[in-house]
């Protein structure tokens, strides 16, 4: 490009820069550099610019100079303006300054005037006030001189005259003339006072040195005083009340007081009445009442007759409540009597102190109400005080009776069945297993047995203290009574006679009503076929205080003066109804015995065994009380509601169950201890690992000994207390320990050497000694060892001292052909052969067979198929014992529920639930939050219900097809998410969520569409749940905000909707509102009721199964309320520790399962008569139970879903043996299912899996659905 070229374009970018800011366009321009020859041209091109703009500018200026000139006249106007309008401005200011000047001015003139008038104003106020003070003066003077003259009530009116001149004075009241004149008025006041109090004294002299009290009608001054001036003067003066006071203090001090104050020694003083005079006039001896009453009265007559009503009615308001209190406290408490010989002498008192308060109603006296309700509670008082010295009763005995000590028999006579251990048929072969009481048979009545669940107090503490304790000794109690097999009756070894089979009795058969004999008949020989069944006595005798027979006695007495109040001759007596109160005493005796006998028998060294026998002894008393009283019932005469039979049975069954857990916790102590001290002598020898080392050698031989000489110890400490078969069970217990301790630590040794074999063998000859403890001679003389009877792991100790000194061969003979596998467990066996034998082929081949033979549970079932001869179709069994499931071997459990190997057990056995596997999911597009199956339909038509929370509900085949889908419903914009969903029919469904909103829907399963038919309005917040009840057609739905509705799915039924919870009336457009109205082609309408009454989230409701007029609801304030639809009220309501979040209905149980927020199931009994809340707890979920639902085919099973992610299969007789107070029984899992996509461990419980709700069908199986989008079906494998 030329150089002419390149300036001009350069140029003109630099102009184009300038004038617009423009950057060049042209790349060659921007990116050239400047050379300086081309800077002459560039500043031509600037120069030619400058000029052509200059030019520019004089045309432009030109043009416009004939506007320019008018611009510049304008200006100058403009400015003439300013100048003109400044100068107005200036005459203004000078004219508003002289203004100023004139109105002040006048402001000077004006308040000079005011000034005037007001110097006008007070010198007339002066003057009228001057003639007020004249007039005040005057007045003075005159109350003065009526005051000097002593008429005091004159002097006191021109005083009060002169008090209200001065507050006439107004502003001039604080002047210092008036000052001086209140200081006069002060003055004569002060004086007017004197003399009242001096004339008071006179009219009302009292002498403290004498004791004497005088009272004056009048006195002689200047001038003659009554008492009625003097009272009218102190009335006036507002001192009555005072003087009135310090007269009722000194008369209480000097009359009252002392006649009163009864001391120990019955001694009180008396007073007499002279004229005007009242005088102490020394003690005297008689402490009744009624005399008392009497001197009580003549004071008040005294008091009547010489003082004016003025006086003694305030003087009766502060005197008579004084007197009623120390006459109650001194005198009429000690009267009441504590037997009913007194009854009669009590009625009179009060007749007598009734009459004093009607004295003192005539005389207009008030106080003596405090008199006449002490008599309306007199039955209250005499129960309450009955009450309290049989309590006071006890605790004086207590410490006296303890130490006495007695034997006692106990005897029960029972039928027993000729195949019954007891029996003693002649043609049976007598094994002398019922002759000794030391050999206790099982005598386990069934006819007419009550159920009877433990009580939850004592089953919890029981069971904290006594996990696998042996069975106790028997007791009698007639009528004899089952418990179910819980936590407590591992130890209940005291709860029912003939329950336990591990220890022998006492048994003195007698001879049968129809024995076998031969008898001739026509010269025939004839013999009689045996009796099935003969009458059998036991009786055995224990050691007891004589604290048992002292409560006896006194519930007896109680009993006793009952019917006393309520014969003929006591029936109207006053304390005759309060004679129902005495049924609590009984109760109350009890309760004291269970809290003060640990300190009163902590001196014996035997002290809970004594406790326990004196339980049992208390409780045998108590339950003959009642077979006996219930039979004289029959003939007495009392009224039904006063017997004892109908008032004392509820109450003495109840605290005989009490007694009997207290008397097994002492026993559970105590084993419990000596358990522990044999476990820690034997632990010396720290599990026997190296016993012929020296000098470990010796640690472990004094273990031994020690362990030995412990269980002789406890043995003559025991002896003289315990029957002998307790004594014996006992020490069977407390064997039972040491050997278990020693098998576990030999059991424990990874390899046994043989001088070491030797020695362990040498171990167990020396604990076999143990066995003499048990040997009894029955009726013939013939010494017995019971101890494989009363210890039950003998056997299994004795076969390991076998196995330490056996062969190989003879260790497996006695697995094969003997009965080494009744003992101990294949495992157990196995190790031992490990420990002893080195590796071998033959130690090979012996383990193999032991394994090969040893069977548990699996073998138990597969035991029942081979009996059931179920060779081709095998099932799996549960087995049941005593209703508890078998988890291990029958010796396990034996061990483990301390029941003896001797005891007949209760065997159930049930199909056994397996676990339910994955059949298959249905994915959602968000979580899915309810499910519901619907099966009362043709076979194979079942129907899957699932509400979502992107509003939407589906229904499914079994195959995972979507039948039909619901429509976005149009809420206005508000959140349409969904909770709850449930089928009322096959045709219809119910369905609500976070709209507020609960919506019965129409499904067609022929064309597959799913139509709102109704839309229900109640609630202000989300709905958290709904229950149907398809023959009613009724629906209950639960809300969050607190309250519980009550629909109809017949749109007749129901009222109009309020128009307040409309999704309309919240609607934040008119857009809105618009779109809407759209839907209102669907019907709308409101509740039939509305239930209030929880505080917080109702989590979830349902109908009762068997009746429709009741439902229940679970709600976050830790309620579950029972509802009559009917009347809308709540019925009950049960609070527990936890907020609710599910609820199911158990109808077969009589119980209702609730999931909680603890991470635990809480099944509840409902009913009114229910004595404890939580029956079972259902324990293994580690975060909230949201959803339940039972097993349609079984009666005991139930499956819980919870955001841990899991679904949870329970059996409600899977109970474990531990449990917390208030708890009931705990029950575990059976089995746990996972939801399909959790592959591994997840962040949290459920993290991203929780499951939100869950519905056992019986054909489709256990549905359940959550937070992973998707319904899962699982299935046990054959159902």
């Amino acid at each position: 490009m030329s150089s002419q070229l390149f300036a001009d374009k350069l140029g003109d970018a630099i102009l184009q820069s300038v004038e617009h800011g423009a950057f060049p366009q042209d790349e060659d321009v921007a990116s050239a550099t400047v050379p300086p020859s081309a800077l002459p041209k560039l500043l031509e091109i600037v120069d030619k610019a400058r000029e052509d703009t200059k030019n520019e500018v004089r045309q432009i200026s030109r043009e416009a100079a004939s506007d320019v000139d008018g611009w510049i006249a304008q200006a100058r106007k403009l400015q003439d303006d300013i100048k003109r309008s400044q100068e107005t401005a200036k005459e203004i200011v000078e004219q508003a300054e002289e203004g100023k000047a004139n109105t002040a001015r006048v402001q000077d003139a004006a308040s000079k005037v005011s000034l005037l008038h007001t110097e006008i104003a007070y010198n007339k106020s002066l003057a009228r006030t001057v003639e007020q003070l004249r007039d005040i003066s005057t007045v003075l003077d005159s109350a003065q001189e009526a005051a000097v003259h002593g008429h005091i009530l004159h002097s006191l009116e021109r005083l009060e005259d002169a008090d209200g001149a001065f507050k006439s004075l107004g502003q001039f009241e604080s002047t210092r003339a008036v000052s001086v004149l209140r200081t006069k008025e002060d003055q004569l006041k002060k004086a007017i006072i004197e003399t009242v109090t001096e004339s008071w004294n006179g009219l009302v002299l009292v002498d403290n040195t004498k004791h004497k009290i005088s009272l004056r009608e009048s006195i002689e001054r200047e001038a003659k005083v009554d008492v009625n001036t003097v009272v009218e003067a102190l009335n006036k003066l507002n001192l009555l009340d005072n003087f009135v006071s310090r007269f009722s203090r000194d008369l209480d001090r000097i009359i009252v007081s002392p006649r009163l104050a009864m001391g120990a020694d019955q001694v009180a003083t008396g007073f007499n009445i002279n004229g005007d005079d009242i005088q102490q006039n020394g003690p005297f001896h008689d402490g009744s009442v009624k005399l008392a009453l009497e001197d009580i009265h003549s004071t008040a007559e005294y008091l009547s007759t010489r003082l004016p009503p003025s006086v003694v009615v305030p003087l009766s308001s502060k005197l008579v409540p004084t007197i009623a209190t120390r006459l109650i406290n001194n005198l009429l408490l000690p009267t009441v009597p504590t037997s009913t010989s007194g009854v009669d002498a009590f009625q009179d008192t009060l007749s007598y102190v009734l009459g004093l308060a009607e004295y003192l109603d005539e005389l207009g006296w008030s106080g003596q109400n405090r008199l006449t309700e002490w008599v309306d509670k007199s039955a209250e008082i005499w129960l309450a005080k009955q009450k309290e010295a049989a309590i006071a009763k006890v605790q004086t005995l207590f410490p006296k009776r303890v130490q006495e000590k007695k034997s006692v028999e106990r005897v029960e006579t029972q039928l027993v069945s000729k195949g019954d251990a007891l029996h003693a048929g002649d043609n049976e072969q007598d094994d002398d297993w019922g002759a000794d009481w030391d050999e206790e048979g099982s005598v386990k009545k069934e006819d007419n047995d009550k159920v009877e669940p433990a009580e939850e107090e004592d089953m919890s503490a029981w069971g904290e203290e006594l996990d696998n304790e042996p069975a106790a000794p028997h007791e009698a109690r007639p009528p004899t009574t089952e418990k179910p097999a819980t936590e407590e009756d591992a130890d209940d070894w005291g709860a029912d006679w003939g329950d336990n089979d591990e220890a022998g009795g006492s048994a003195s058969a007698q001879t049968p009503s129809k024995a076998a004999t031969k008898s001739k008949v026509n010269d025939k020989t004839a013999t009689e076929k045996p009796p099935k069944d003969q009458h059998v006595t036991l009786k055995e005798t224990y050691t007891v205080t004589a604290m048992p027979d002292s409560i006896m006695e006194i519930i007896l007495q109680v009993i006793a003066d009952i019917e006393t109040l309520n014969s003929p001759e006591l029936v109207k007596s006053v304390i005759a109804p309060a004679s129902v109160g005495l049924y609590a005493i009984p109760s109350l005796l009890l309760a004291m015995y269970r809290a003060t006998a640990a300190m009163h028998y902590s001196k014996d060294t035997a002290s809970n065994m004594l406790i326990y026998n004196d339980c049992q002894r208390l409780s045998d008393r108590l339950r003959t009380f009642l077979h006996e009283g219930a039979e004289k019932d029959t003939s007495s005469t009392l009224p039904q509601h006063l017997k004892p039979s109908v008032r004392l049975r509820t109450k003495l069954e109840a605290d005989i169950k009490t007694i009997d857990g207290f008397g097994k916790r002492a026993y559970g102590r105590e084993m419990e201890s000596q358990r522990q001290i044999l476990r820690d002598h034997l632990e010396d020898a720290q599990g026997f690992q190296g016993c012929t080392n020296v000098p470990f050698a010796t640690v472990c031989d004094d273990a031994i000994a020690t362990a030995i000489d412990r269980i002789g110890d406890v043995k003559r400490q025991w002896q003289n207390v315990l029957s002998h078969s307790a004594l014996l069970q006992s020490l069977g217990s407390l064997v039972s320990t040491a050997l278990t301790k020693f098998v576990n630590d030999v059991e424990d040794m990874s390899d046994i050497a043989e001088d070491e074999s030797r020695k362990l063998h040498s171990y167990c000859v020396s604990l076999a000694t143990l066995a003499q403890h048990f040997q009894t001679s029955d009726d013939n003389g013939e010494v017995r060892d019971m101890v494989s009877i009363y210890t039950p792991n003998w056997f299994k100790f004795q076969y390991l001292s076998e196995i330490l000194d056996s062969s190989l061969a003879d260790i497996k003979y006695f697995w094969t052909d003997g009965e080494l596998k009744l003992e101990m467990e294949g495992e157990e066996v196995v190790g031992l052969l490990e420990a002893l034998f080195a590796p071998s082929d033959h130690r090979r081949r012996a383990i193999a067979e032991i394994r090969r033979t040893s069977a548990k549970r699996h073998g138990i079932s597969t035991l029942l198929n081979d009996l059931l001869h179920r060779d081709g179709d095998r099932i799996p069994f549960d087995v049941l014992i005593n209703g508890q499931f078998l988890r291990t071997t029958v010796d396990e459990f034996l061990t483990k529920n301390g029941i003896s190997a001797e005891t007949t057990l209760e065997v159930e056995y049930t199909r056994a639930l397996v676990p339910p596997l994955n059949v298959t999911s249905f994915e959602h597009d968000d979580w899915v939050s309810a499910v519901d199956v619907l099966s009362h339909v043709q076979n194979g038509q079942e129907r899957i219900l699932s509400a979502s929370y992107d509003g939407l509900l589906r229904v499914w085949n079994t195959s995972g097809d979507v039948l039909a889908t619901s429509e976005a419903p149009n809420n206005g914009g508000r959140i349409t998410s969904l909770k709850t969903a449930t089928w009322l029919s096959d045709k219809k469904f119910v369905a609500a969520g976070m709209d507020n909103t609960v919506r019965v829907y129409k499904y067609e399963d022929d064309t597959r569409t799913i139509t709102t038919s109704l839309e229900l309005f109640n609630h202000r917040w989300g709905v958290e749940d709904v229950a149907v009840h398809g023959p009613s057609s009724r629906i209950l739905s639960a809300s969050s905000d607190t309250t519980i509705s009550l629909f109809s799915s017949n749109m007749k039924e129901n009222p109009t909707a309020p128009s307040n919870f409309l999704p309309n009336s919240t609607a934040a457009s008119h857009k809105r509102q618009k779109l809407s109205k759209l839907d209102r082609t669907v019907p709308v309408r409101g509740a039939l009721a509305t239930f209030t009454g929880h505080s917080s989230p109702v989590s979830s409701v349902i109908f009762k199964p068997d009746d429709a007029t009741v439902a229940y609801s679970a709600s976050h304030d830790h309620t579950l309320k029972t509802w009559d639809l009917p009347t809308s009220t709540c019925v009950d309501t049960r609070t527990t520790g936890h907020s609710l979040l599910s609820l199911c209905a158990i109808p077969s149980r009589n119980l209702l399962a609730t999931g909680t927020s603890a991470r635990h199931i809480t099944l509840i009994d409902p009913r009114t008569s229910a004595t404890q809340i939580s029956v079972m707890t259902l324990r293994g979920h580690k975060n909230a139970v949201v959803s339940l639902d039972t097993d349609p085919s079984s009666e005991y099973n139930l499956a819980s879903g919870s955001h841990d992610g899991t679904v949870q299969i329970w059996d409600m007789r899977n109970v474990s043996t531990s449990g917390e107070v208030g708890e009931g029984q705990v029950g575990e899992s059976l089995h746990t299912i996972m939801r399909r996509g959790q592959d591994g461990p997840t962040k949290g419980h459920g993290d991203g899996l929780k499951v939100f709700s869950v519905n056992w069908n019986k054909e489709v199986g256990i549905v359940s659905a959550g937070e992973d989008k998707m319904v899962q079906i699982n299935r046990a494998l054959g159902s």
